[in-house]
């Protein structure tokens, strides 16, 4: 059994402990000379992947930490280091956390406490899905959510946070766990270990967290997305909360100087750009439909198949001119757009219930690696060669 030092020290970032086992992993070459060691101790602080967060980061003696894994009741490190002599059963080995990072999972994970507290006792739901990695935070909730109900919980979580109440993790008798209301996304045999919010939330968990609420500093829910019947909740807390918001802020300030607008009127600035983009794209499908009809009436009218090769054009443009095609010419009709260099992406249609454009299509396929497919009565696709070779595939068609 291994001791875990992370339930009664979360705020410790070294320690030492006596080497119980170790053993090399595949690959033999870890780069750089270095193997991957797995190492098992008498006790450690590094908290392992559980309950959907990933392992604590650092080194022993000196080597990276690279995995953390628990299985039953014994914790094993992978560690990146020369062989294993330097992890010899029966010495003795100095743990480094990676402190930032370890203490920004303990504002994240106390964080997403008291959001799912709040939002089983509002709303009745559970958290039934919780992950939690280096960059990203999500939950997901047994019941939809509105955008009210998810500002309104955000505003909740953060009054918590600026109470500044005490967070304790303990392990009660079992006659005080039977007597005890406490959240669980899982049937627990053994020890459980209660995470208490005072007046928000208790809960099963195995990770540290922090000590007062305070020292989350925020709590952002950045997005919420409909999944499984619930919602899954995108969440930040702490440093990396702040982080976001300032790059956020970035981003404003950045849109505020491009549209000569208020940062405060930076979504009527965007719904401007956004509607003179869709006019002068009618005004460019206006034109490419002129100039598309133009190229129509250049063809000789007793031409059977015609195979137009034009610039890039608006996709109903495409579509539309090859239908015109097909109704003044009794061939295969299609119209290729782009460039030798760039390719084509084309659309091949008939003229003729008889004629099946597949067979144009499958010549395109064998000899010009083009992609694609479609019905008889019309096929698209791309294909990434020149147009006199594309032209001597389709003239035997």
């Amino acid at each position: 059994m291994t001791v875990k030092l992370y339930d009664t020290e979360p705020y410790s970032g070294v320690f030492k402990a006596r080497v119980l086992s170790s053993q090399p992993l595949p690959p033999a070459d870890g780069g750089k000379g270095l193997i991957p060691l797995q190492v098992e101790l008498d006790r450690t602080l590094f908290f392992p992947e559980e309950g959907g967060q990933l392992p604590d980061t650092g080194t022993l003696n000196g080597y990276a930490v690279t995995d953390v894994q628990i299985s039953g009741d014994v914790i094993r490190h992978t560690v990146l280091c020369t062989g294993p002599d330097d992890f010899a059963p029966g010495t003795e080995a100095e743990g480094v956390l990676d402190w930032e990072t370890r203490f920004s999972k303990m504002q994240n994970h106390t964080g997403e406490h008291i959001l799912s507290g709040l939002l089983y006792r509002q709303y009745g739901y559970r958290n039934i899905g919780f992950r939690l990695s280096d960059n990203t935070v999500s939950f997901d909730t047994s019941g939809d959510l509105t955008r009210e109900q998810i500002l309104q919980m955000e505003r909740d979580a953060n009054a918590v946070v600026f109470r500044n109440v005490p967070v304790t993790a303990e392990y009660p008798d079992p006659d005080v766990l039977a007597g005890t209301d406490y959240r669980s996304k899982m049937e627990i045999d053994g020890p459980v270990r209660l995470v208490t919010i005072q007046g928000v939330d208790v809960c099963a968990c195995c990770a540290p967290h922090v000590a007062r609420t305070g020292e989350i500093g925020l709590i952002k829910i950045l997005r919420a997305q409909r999944f499984k019947g619930g919602t899954r909740l995108f969440i930040l807390c702490g440093r990396r909360a702040l982080e976001e918001m300032q790059r956020r802020q970035t981003l404003l300030e950045e849109i505020s100087h491009m549209t000569n607008r208020p940062q405060e009127e930076a979504d009527d600035a965007v719904r401007f750009l956004l509607s003179e983009i869709a006019d002068l794209r009618a005004q460019v499908r206006d034109l490419e439909y002129k100039n598309a009809f133009l190229r129509i009436e250049s063809v000789d009218a007793q031409e059977e198949n015609v195979f137009l090769f034009a610039g890039e054009m608006d996709a109903i443009v495409h579509r539309n001119l090859v239908n015109r095609l097909c109704e003044e010419h009794p061939g295969y009709c299609g119209v290729f757009c782009g460039s030798d260099e760039a390719g084509y992406r084309f659309i091949i249609g008939r003229g003729s219930q008889t004629l099946d454009c597949r067979i144009p299509c499958g010549a395109l396929r064998e000899k010009c690696g083009a992609k694609g497919g479609g019905k008889p009565e019309m096929v698209q696709g791309s294909a990434a060669a020149k147009e006199e070779v594309i032209r001597a595939v389709l003239d035997h068609c």
